[in-house]
């Protein structure tokens, strides 16, 4: 595959990753769980952890655009970093509340979890070429 290509890819797929995202955001859009019971530090430090991912996604997918091969390896991070917190999610190791999960949010995490899998692959490609 092209490298110019791959570097378009990784980037689209980080915007995918990061716009798959917002409306994941607790206790709003799709995610309605109550949060309540979770120390205000945790749930903080949870959407800071989760906002910083999105934007760092932004920022990681514009050098990529601009042909920037060191964000493979940043887009590998970035993919890791979403996997582990859908997987965290979906498998309830963080956060833990007494809701269960919405339908639609198990949805949207299971897609993009598979999607933080596909980045992932892309990234590694990118980085043996």
């Amino acid at each position: 595959m092209d490298h110019s290509l791959l570097t378009t890819l990784t980037g689209a797929f980080l915007v995918w990753e990061a716009l798959l995202l917002i409306p994941m955001v607790p206790g709003k859009l799709i995610d309605t769980r109550d949060f309540s019971a979770l120390p205000r530090w945790q749930f903080n430090g949870f959407n800071v952890c989760l906002t910083s991912l999105g934007l760092a996604s932004f920022v990681v997918a514009g050098f990529a655009m601009a042909d920037q091969h060191w964000t493979f390896a940043a887009a590998l991070v970035l993919s890791l970093g979403y996997v582990v917190v859908f997987a965290a999610d979906l498998g309830a190791v963080f956060p833990v509340v007494r809701d269960p999960l919405p339908v639609q949010l198990l949805v949207l995490e299971a897609l993009a979890l598979a999607s933080a899998g596909v980045g992932a692959v892309l990234a590694i490609q990118g980085m043996r070429l």
